[in-house]
């Protein structure tokens, strides 16, 4: 066959699905490279990539969007979050006020130990005549 009777090949654009890069593919093969990533590619993916980031709305009479579940979605994680925080603090004053406790209990065995201690010096003190 000559050069002149070979079908040619009818290149379209797509976009790597690696990089992003602008490319022209031929659609009738199922995979190519990217000339800028060399990441190995499918053509049909590409061919969409493109057609998603180059779509376009010409004419629309109403749009209606629902974002109830959405904003409901939104709203019930913040309330389990907060209601965690709460919890979590509840926690923390808990351990906080039984260390408080044990501390005072710890407080007052070294005191009247201490006092034990004082009166009994205070005793043999009196015994032995140093206090006369």
């Amino acid at each position: 066959m000559s050069e002149s009777t070979q079908p040619s090949v009818k290149f379209v654009p797509g976009v790597c699905p690696k990089c992003g890069g602008q490319l022209e593919v031929d659609p009738t093969q199922e995979a190519a490279v990217c000339k800028y990533c060399g990441t190995p590619f499918i053509v049909d993916k590409a061919i969409q990539n493109y057609n998603i980031s180059n779509a376009h709305i010409d004419h629309v009479d109403k749009v209606t969007v629902d974002m109830k579940g959405s904003v409901d979605s939104v709203v019930g994680f913040f309330e389990r979050e907060i209601d965690k925080s709460r919890e979590s603090r509840r926690e923390d004053k808990k351990i906080e006020a039984e260390n408080q406790k044990e501390f005072l209990r710890s407080s007052w065995k070294i005191f009247l130990v201490m006092f034990g201690v004082v009166i009994v010096l205070w005793g043999f003190g009196n015994l032995l005549g140093f206090f006369k």
